[in-house]
């Protein structure tokens, strides 16, 4: 072996080590391209776990449909009770414009 077979193995071995230095620092820079990814991904679920917290469950929207509907009752009760009442208004407010 002589000195000019030795160069062409180290510039061969430079050539691979370069290589597969750049082909590492390539996939490490992928899976920190993930790995922020995965981060960002990880701030979206919390977010939105926090915000879930507040959203009223089904029972509860169940509970307050029918709140809503007892109310609704009551409500038209009352309309019912108050139409004699406007009657008789009405009958007194004809009565003082007629007989000034």
């Amino acid at each position: 072996m002589n000195l000019e077979d030795m160069n062409f193995g180290f510039e061969a071995t430079r050539w691979i080590v370069t290589t597969a230095i750049g082909i590492y620092a390539w996939i490490i820079g992928r899976q920190s391209a993930s790995a922020k990814e995965m981060l960002e991904l990880r701030t979206r679920l919390t977010t939105l776990e926090a915000e879930m917290r507040q959203v009223p469950s089904t029972d509860q929207l169940h509970e307050v449909a029918a709140k809503l509907a007892r109310i609704d009752a009551r409500m038209d009760g009352i309309a019912e009770s108050v139409q004699p009442i406007a009657r008789s208004l009405d009958r007194i407010n004809d009565y003082l414009l007629k007989h000034k």
